[in-house]
């Protein structure tokens, strides 16, 4: 049985349940059971703790063994993360991302009630051979590309690069971009109206520059969200790829269903 530590459970957050070792459940489950009740009942708020893998297998009277492999499903599910040499910690609530159609981060965001901003870094170059055929660039054409490191109340959550064709809008990279929205930029400033894109979500280890520039462990997967952003005619304005951090960020997509589709 479980060894009881009164001074303990005063201290310690979680709803401490005892283990059932006759349940169908396997033990290290019940461990992660308890410790999402504490998230979901607010007994253990985002930024949190989590009590260190000897403490946790004293208190639910398991091995480490079974403690780990419930923090490591936590880390995984993205309830809990770590931080080398400081521990294990509660999670902010995921970022969803609810609109399938065009539409600007920035505004979706703040419409949340979240507070976006960036650092931005931009430069005019010759573009390689692959943008020019990817953006159907005239020879000798040049791009803009804009790099953003984009948070969300204070917390990088996107790393994204936009590729945009210059001649379309020759100013851009002396725009403030850090607490402006990009599309909202192009289409009043420089009347490029989106009008159709193409997008494709892939999930992937990333690279160790965008895992530096994130603040994410390599081990934490990222969302690839990339695009092909077309105007009026059919004209391609810009490309984007932006790496969203997996235990951060998900698209949420609703859709009707006819007869047909069931």
């Amino acid at each position: 049985m479980p060894q009881t530590h009164p001074a303990d459970s005063q201290q310690s957050p979680l709803a401490a349940a005892q283990i059932q070792r006759d349940s169908a459940a396997p033990l290290y489950a019940q461990i992660q059971r308890d410790i999402e009740v504490s998230i979901a009942t607010n007994k253990l708020c985002p930024g949190d703790a989590i009590p260190g893998e000897l403490e946790l297998a004293d208190r639910y009277g398991v091995s480490r063994v079974t403690v780990r492999q419930a923090l490591r499903d936590l880390v995984t599910e993205g309830l809990l993360y770590r931080v080398q040499g400081k521990g294990t910690f509660v999670s902010e609530s995921v970022i969803q991302r609810t609109k399938p159609n065009i539409t600007s981060f920035f505004y979706e965001m703040l419409e949340s009630g979240r507070r976006p901003s960036a650092r931005v870094w931009s430069e005019v170059c010759q573009p390689d051979p692959e943008t020019v055929r990817r953006l159907g660039l005239d020879p000798d054409e040049r791009v803009v590309v804009t790099r953003r490191l984009r948070y969300v109340d204070g917390e990088p959550i996107v790393y994204q690069v936009n590729t945009t064709r210059h001649r379309f809008c020759p100013d851009l990279v002396s725009e403030d971009l850090s607490n402006q929205s990009f599309q909202y930029t192009l289409e009043v400033k420089y009347n490029l109206r989106y009008t159709e894109v193409e997008e494709s979500l892939t999930a992937t280890t990333p690279s160790a520059e965008v895992a530096q520039h994130l603040g994410i462990p390599r081990a934490v997967p990222v969302l690839v969200d990339e695009r092909i952003i077309y105007g009026v005619g059919g004209v391609i304005i810009d490309s984007m790829r932006a790496y969203l951090r997996g235990d951060r960020y998900a698209f949420k997509v609703t859709r009707n269903l006819s007869a047909a589709d069931c």
